[in-house]
This record gives structure tokens, sequence and C-alpha cells, in this order.
């Protein structure tokens, strides 16, 4: 029981600093059925913000259009690393 313990602990220990040491994804995002004409590959936040959040920190959010208004996520810049 001790040992499972302790795994799970370091298993823990890493997430979280691989957590705090890389804030940063990138990411394909397809807007619809319709890709890679409407979407594009992206550098989000790994944490989860909302659209509120994102525009409070100073991100951009990424939003796009499908079969109605479609938020992905925040980014920290405002451009698609590709298209």
């Amino acid at each position: 029981m001790k040992k499972i313990l302790i795994i799970l602990g370091i298993f823990i220990l890493i997430g979280l600093i691989y957590f705090f040491v890389f804030p940063y994804k990138v990411k394909r995002i397809c807007f619809g059925d319709v890709c890679p004409n409407n979407g594009g590959v992206y550098l989000l936040y790994t944490f989860p913000y909302t659209k509120e959040q994102c525009l409070q920190k100073g991100g951009n959010p990424v939003e796009g259009f499908a079969w109605g208004p479609v938020y992905a996520g925040c980014s920290p810049i405002d451009h698609e690393l590709s298209r």
C-alpha cells in the first residue's frame, strides 16, 4: 500500500510540474466539417479558460463559425501558427 501511494504521489508531482512548466499546447482546430478551410493550428493555453477569463488575462479568444459561433479556447498570441 505504501509503494502505491509513493508511486501515485510521484505521478501527481510530475503532472503538476508538467502543467506549470508547459502552460501552452499546439492544437489543430476545425470549425464545423469544413477543414482545413474553416480552422487552423493554434497555440492555446493548457488551462481551459472561458472567453471572459481569456479577455481578462489579456489573451485572444479563438472563435469560429460552424453552425453557430464556436469558442475553441484562449490563445496568448493573436495569430494562427499556420493554415
